[in-house]
């Protein structure tokens, strides 16, 4: 099972994508319907479930907010 983790623009994206490569967790970006059911027009960036609190704080550690998430 994955999470996605919805963000705000496409730039928070690809630095949360290569924050978390460099903690050695394997994420990608996505546009998938269940990230536009959290915000009309954000990006998502799609972790492994057993990663997500981790992913999370590594996140938001750099400053990058996370608008919601969704189970996929």
């Amino acid at each position: 099972m994955n999470i996605i983790l919805v963000l705000s623009s496409i730039t928070y994206a690809l630095k949360a994508q290569e924050l978390l490569k460099k903690e050695g967790i394997y994420a990608s970006l996505t546009r998938s319907p269940a990230v536009k059911s959290v915000r009309g027009c954000g990006y998502g960036i799609m972790v492994p479930a057993h990663c997500e609190g981790r992913a999370r704080h590594i996140m938001q550690t750099a400053g990058i907010k996370i608008l919601g998430s969704v189970t996929e």
